[in-house]
């Protein structure tokens, strides 16, 4: 299996909704809290990037502004893994992936992959096999975005910069 180092911008919940997350019961209590996200879009595989891809990307991110928009879930789901998600079009998360997207492509910074996954955050990878069920809702204010390397295999997070939500699209 070839080494894989997947890039993204997400979003961590804060601790009070690491909390409420963790006491879900079909939560994997294997995984730290830290590494709970919701991945708001997917940029490239930084084991096989050229080198100055991620400056680039960096950079880009470094003039990039908008407005924090709220998460919310009501529902956990099994689709290969157990997810929390919502029916509710999540339309500021939206018009913030399109934002994003549109500003990278506008800065010529490299999204070789650049899909925006619908926000969900992933509470077991290894799935249960359980029905949809509804939840009281769970949900924050993103008020930052974080690049992150994920080091496939190792459950691991590399940090390479946060970015504090204020203000309008830009």
């Amino acid at each position: 299996m070839r080494a894989r180092n997947p890039l993204y911008v997400m979003a961590k919940p804060p601790p009070e909704v690491q909390a409420a997350i963790a006491a879900l019961p079909r939560n994997d209590p294997s995984r730290g809290v830290h590494l709970l996200h919701a991945t708001l879009i997917s940029l490239y595989d930084l084991h096989s990037a050229p080198p100055e891809w991620l400056p680039a990307t960096i950079a880009a991110l470094d003039s990039f502004a908008a407005a924090p928009f709220p998460l919310r879930f009501d529902r956990i789901e099994n689709r290969k893994a157990v997810t929390l998600r919502t029916r509710d079009p999540l339309t500021e998360a939206r018009a913030f992936q399109k934002a994003l997207v549109d500003h990278l492509l506008r800065e010529k910074a490299p999204i070789m992959d650049g899909t925006t996954p619908e926000p969900h955050i992933t509470i077991n990878y290894r799935g249960d096999r359980l029905n949809a069920q509804k939840i009281p809702p769970i949900g924050w204010t993103v008020g930052e975005i974080i690049l992150t390397e994920s080091i496939v295999g190792r459950t691991t997070h590399v940090e390479h910069g946060r970015w504090p939500l204020r203000g309008g699209a830009g």
